[in-house]
């Protein structure tokens, strides 16, 4: 998890891959907006006959008023994903409870609700440019680039939205989290589109011409993100969707590091090219700050090791054999970040994975809890799936240092020293392998013929654990294989894999707890993607070249 980059099976990729390959439609239906930005945006989406609005409502605060906590009550983009017809009387209601977000409540045909800020570092600095009539400059601009930062993106019942469950088969947006990706990457045209107007009505008041980002601006420009500890407890909540998430790499990744290669496969020249790509990316990215992860300057030399290790194999001209295989062995063996990112390059291979990935995404409810389970088979279970936890000693404090909780004044999920515990303090489960030693120890007692039912009578605070074992027992990833609660755990880890898994790069930690990162930056903005001139090739983006 802690190496993890972004895969073509990321969510990002995926959607973007169905909107190509399927001719989605995206118009600009209105761009109603002052020379400030303020205003209404709506896009119209025709989606393989389904008709979908994306409207935004855009004012522009002051910068003492931008906060991107939860807790915030006001933000310079609110906007939604929707389905149905837009009347005017269900505009004004969608203004009155979206520009409000957790305040307000949506009609079941909104699909998502979210909102965004403008970055108080380049957007104005990015209008400046175009209204002179000049591109950005790549060094002002750094190692993430993007003109918004999004904050959320809720969907699936929250506040009165469209749950997934009720949308039919086949239709666009009925995978999970298709349709958070759709409204990210159409907020992210939003904030080029903003950018350009606000430049031109600059331009105007200046007596100059203003340009367009040009086209290598506007596939590098992402949008901004930040997330922190809020996600560590969903995995662990989740075991079924974690479980789907690793196999999304696991899978292809297995298949092609099984596979042999002739030194003149032209899969090879691929890998040489990626490593090559990735190379020159982490150059770019020099500046970013990545403790506790390594530095950019420091995994670069280990990719120029498999570089050569390939090469080597490449001009040897020997019989067939599976490299790629020896190759991720020996980047195991340099760091996560090399591993993760080689596995990524493995993966970027294979499109025959791609129906198979999209169907893992879909996670069937686990199991109900059984109670007249005997406790032998809940003990098997245990001693099959759980033997990992033994190696933590929880008598000792620092095993147990933390706890879980959700903080009634930022109102998200934060973690605290035990000892700092106050009465009354719902703990959220994340301690899986505590709670589940502390079964084990009860669970001696018992017979294997007698029922959990039985023993959780007698032993009531292990009614998690006993559930969760049940929970599990058909997954192979389905429990992160660590202490959450320990001195040492690093909640950065965690929430590393699932923003690679949702496609996101430039991870930058601002702490142990949170991290900021980059989504769709490398791109297709909508115009490349409704000519068919996307070609899903945007693993490891580069920024532009000089001022186009």
């Amino acid at each position: 998890m802690n190496g993890a980059w972004g895969t073509r099976h990321s969510f990002a990729r995926t959607m973007l891959r169905r909107a190509a390959s399927h001719q989605w439609r995206v118009t600009k239906s209105r761009l109603e907006l002052d020379e400030l930005g303020r205003g209404t945006a709506v896009y119209t989406i025709d989606a393989e006959g389904y008709s979908l609005k994306f409207i935004a409502f855009c004012q522009a605060l002051e910068e003492s008023e931008r906060t991107d906590r939860v807790i915030a009550n006001a933000w310079d983009v609110t906007a939604a994903l929707i389905e149905g017809v837009l009347s005017p009387e269900r505009e004004a209601e969608l203004r009155r409870n979206v520009t409000v977000q957790e305040q307000g409540r949506t009609d079941p045909e909104t699909i998502i609700m979210t909102r965004a800020n403008r970055s108080a570092r380049f957007f104005d600095y990015v209008s400046d440019c175009l209204a002179a009539g000049i591109q950005p400059d790549v060094a002002k601009i750094g190692p993430s680039p993007y003109l918004i930062r999004s904050t959320a993106f809720y969907g699936n019942g929250k506040f009165g939205l469209k749950e997934l469950a009720t949308l039919p088969a086949g239709h666009p947006l009925s995978v999970p989290y298709r349709s958070q990706m759709l409204a990210a990457w159409l907020l992210r045209e939003l904030s080029m589109d903003l950018v350009e107007h606000v430049a031109k009505a600059k331009a105007r008041a200046a007596g100059t011409d203003a340009v367009p980002l040009n086209a290598q601006w506007g596939k590098y420009f992402g949008l901004g993100n930040a997330t922190g500890l809020g996600m560590v407890p969903f995995l662990v909540n989740h075991p079924g969707y974690l479980d789907a998430w690793c196999k999304l790499r696991e899978l292809p990744l297995a298949v092609g590091l099984a596979a042999s290669y002739a030194p003149e496969n032209p899969d090879l020249g691929r890998v040489v090219e990626l490593l090559d790509r990735a190379d020159r990316h982490l150059a770019e990215k020099s500046e970013l700050k990545t403790v506790p992860f390594l530095s950019t300057d420091s995994i670069r030399p280990q990719l120029r090791q498999l570089l050569r290790e390939l090469q080597t194999f490449m001009a040897s001209g020997g019989k067939a054999a599976p490299v790629l295989a020896r190759l991720h062995e020996l980047a195991a063996d340099l760091s996560p970040e090399a591993r993760g990112l080689f596995a990524s390059i493995v993966i970027e291979l294979r499109n025959d994975f791609d129906q198979e990935a999209d169907a893992l995404l879909t996670v069937a409810a686990p199991p109900a809890f059984d109670p007249a389970m005997r406790c032998g088979e809940l003990r098997a279970l245990l001693e099959q799936n759980y033997g990992w936890t033994r190696s933590y000693d929880f008598a000792a404090p620092e095993h147990s240092l933390y706890y879980w909780y959700t903080s009634a004044d930022s109102e998200e999920p934060r973690r605290a020293q035990r000892t700092q515990k106050a009465a009354g303090t719902v703990e959220h489960c994340t301690d899986v392998a505590r709670r589940i030693n502390t079964l084990t120890a009860d669970l001696a007692a018992f017979p294997d013929g007698a029922s959990v039912a039985e023993f959780l009578l007698a032993h009531p605070d292990d009614r998690f654990a006993a559930e969760r074992i049940q929970q599990t027992k058909d997954y192979r990833y389905g429990d992160v294989q660590d202490n959450l609660v320990d001195a040492q755990f690093l909640p950065l880890s965690t929430q590393r894999f699932q923003l690679a898994t949702y496609g996101m790069n430039n991870f930058s930690p601002q702490s142990t707890d949170w991290v900021r990162v980059t989504l769709f930056s490398g791109a297709p903005r909508v115009a490349e993607v409704m000519s068919g001139t996307d070609d899903d090739d945007w693993l490891f983006p580069l920024a532009p070249e000089g001022e186009k």
